[in-house]
């Protein structure tokens, strides 16, 4: 785990720093943050996340190869897994050439992954707290996402791309960045109907009386889940079925106070607590609080299928790479505010290292 720290350390040091920086420095700085974290998600070996071996590997070995796709297209569509076509395409091309086919695709996503989060991280923050964007990103999502559900990981880094175009009011632009990430994993269809939720105003008293609601339920065990599956919505019931029957195999439980999801809920209130500090510095404010109060709410919503819950609320909550570094902003004097940023992302990097034990050892793909 000690190559964790190391870039967690050095990343905390671009946080600190960046804003010191010249023009010319952040661009370097910039480009060697991408290339450092680019290598490290691109070449890591089959046994150092959980889904590689588990799922890649295994979906990967079922997809057929490009010519029979070429062939017999129809075919082809009737004989993919589960994954969406845009994987399977990519792992059909890549047989043509090579058998170990799973490596290319990982280098594939996370380039495009990596690049895309920063390139949204810069867009959507001031220099003063982009440094401690990318911390709180490594911290937390980078490890589920880029280095675990890189399809998801990808379609975050394109919702995240596409929230400025909410406030330039450009639908047009929005619903086809959503539908090329949906394109990527199914899971960004959600982020649709996100668009109308506006940037404007918040009524936070009703968030906080729905997130209650939520919660309440789910500690009540009251069934919605079947609602949702007797009405067969398309794309979410698909999915459902299949983190039904995962849940079936592994009869993995809920912690209804995981700290990840307080923390959540405890930021979005500060932050509007502190709105008039905020606000100035992020216009994206108000959607991004909403979004992350549905992030909230559909992990106790989806209570009964714990997978799902984790995953779905995970892509919603990618907004909290931009949420949690306008603490910053809280506090005075300006080290009480990097210090309760740098706080919470080492809190939660160790969490996720030494008790969630989301990452195994790490090596390069060079050793497999």
């Amino acid at each position: 785990m000690f190559i964790y720290i190391i870039i967690a350390l050095l990343v905390t040091l671009l946080a600190i720093s960046y804003p010191r920086f010249d023009r010319d420095s952040k661009s370097l700085a910039y480009c060697l943050a991408f290339v450092g974290l680019f290598v490290f998600v691109g070449f890591r070996g089959a046994n150092v996340d959980l889904d590689y071996r588990d799922v890649y590997i295994y979906f990967s070995n079922k997809v057929p190869d490009a010519r029979y796709m070429f062939r017999d297209f129809p075919g082809f569509l009737n004989h993919l897994p589960p994954p969406e076509l845009s994987f399977c395409v990519l792992v059909s091309l890549i047989k043509t050439f090579t058998l170990n086919v799973v490596p290319y695709v990982v280098f594939i996503y996370a380039f495009f992954s990596v690049m895309l989060k920063l390139k949204a991280l810069r867009q959507l923050t001031q220099d003063e707290v982009f440094g401690f964007a990318v911390l709180v990103w490594f911290s937390n999502l980078f490890f589920l996402q880029e280095m675990t559900q890189m399809r998801a990981g990808l379609a975050a880094s394109i919702f995240l791309l596409a929230i400025p175009s909410i406030l330039e009011q450009n639908l047009k632009r929005y619903v086809l960045l959503i539908l090329l990430a949906t394109v990527i994993h199914r899971s960004a269809f959600i982020a649709l109907p996100l668009y109308f939720l506006g940037t404007r105003s918040i009524n936070f008293k009703f968030w906080v009386i729905a997130v209650i609601a939520v919660f309440v339920m789910a500690k009540m065990r009251i069934d919605m889940l079947s609602i949702i599956l007797d009405y067969n919505v398309p794309i979410l019931h698909h999915k459902l079925v299949i983190y039904q029957k995962i849940q079936g195999w592994t009869k993995f439980e809920v912690n209804l106070f995981n700290v990840i999801i307080i923390l959540q809920f405890l930021a979005a209130c500060v932050l509007y607590w502190k709105r008039e500090v905020v606000l100035p510095r992020c216009p994206h404010l108000y959607f991004l609080i909403k979004v992350c109060m549905i992030s909230v709410m559909a992990y106790y919503f989806f209570v009964r299928i714990p997978v799902f819950a984790f995953r779905l609320s995970d892509f919603l909550g990618c907004v909290t790479i931009i949420l949690y570094p306008m603490l910053y902003y809280v506090l005075k004097p300006k080290e009480m505010g990097q210090l309760l940023v740098v706080g919470i992302a080492w809190c939660t990097m160790l969490l996720n290292l030494f008790h969630n034990n989301l990452m195994k050892p790490y090596y390069m793909c060079f050793f497999d």
